[in-house]
């Protein structure tokens, strides 16, 4: 995990849902928190490598602390799940920067044709509102951080979640943040997205009956009807237009 230079590791680990499969049956439930742990010294050499600007290094230790405490304390899980082990491991490998409101992975492979190119993944930190204006400014910033931190000029920019899944977009009225945010991108539909649809608007990590999924929110309660009704909703794959379109 901290040695995969080129992804191959990480993308048949972000499969993996549970713990057996990969530790098998006889694990200490902390096995995922020390792993994080065990990357401590890589991420203090990498930060020094990278030369992390004080911003920088704040938002990188909030980072890994957060994916070490947030399913404990927050979930209530008696340990954390692999999808946080991993993500530590991005900012541990110094394979995310964070600028402003947004968080910018470098790739080596394309999103959309899945050719090897170096391109920049744009994430989005949970309880993120995604204000248009800060979003802007956080693209436009981002440019000279990336250069700076990457050596990459010019990058092609791709998000890809659930919060650009046309099914989802068309739930949103029009004064919506996400579906602002969405017109930055010329978007295309990827996988069925349920899972993260249910971690990340639900907080659960499997349902198997709809109709006892929370209605707090408006997109909970909005989404919770079309999933009853069977609709499939798909992971959107954006790729940030040009500047001058939406400067």
């Amino acid at each position: 995990m901290y040695v995969d230079k080129k992804d191959y590791l990480l993308a048949k680990l972000w499969k993996i849902r549970k713990k057996e499969e990969l530790f098998g049956n006889n694990f200490h439930p902390f096995v995922t928190n020390i792993i994080i742990l065990l990357g401590y010294n890589l991420h203090q050499e990498n930060m020094r490598k990278y030369n992390l600007d004080d911003k920088q290094v704040k938002s990188h230790k909030k980072r890994v602390k957060e994916a070490l405490t947030y399913d404990i304390y927050e979930r209530g899980y008696d340990g954390i799940r692999i999808s946080q082990m991993l993500w530590a491991s991005y900012f541990i490998n110094l394979k995310i920067i964070e600028v402003g409101c947004l968080q910018y992975e470098l790739v080596n492979i394309d999103p959309i044709t899945k050719k090897n190119d170096k391109c920049i993944k744009i994430h989005i930190p949970k309880n993120t509102k995604l204000d248009i204006k800060s979003v802007k400014e956080s693209l436009v910033k981002s440019k000279d951080e990336i250069l700076k931190y990457f050596k990459l000029d010019r990058p092609k920019y791709y998000c890809e979640s659930w919060l650009l899944s046309k099914e989802v977009l068309d739930l949103l009225n029009d004064g919506s943040n996400i579906l602002k945010f969405s017109k930055l991108f010329d978007i295309a539909s990827g996988n069925n997205c349920i899972n993260d649809i249910l971690n990340f608007v639900y907080g659960k990590l499997k349902c198997d009956d709809y109709n006892t999924l929370h209605e707090d929110t408006y997109l909970q309660r909005k989404i919770k009807k079309e999933l009853i009704k069977g609709v499939i909703i798909k992971i959107g794959i954006g790729k940030l237009k040009e500047e001058k379109s939406w400067i």
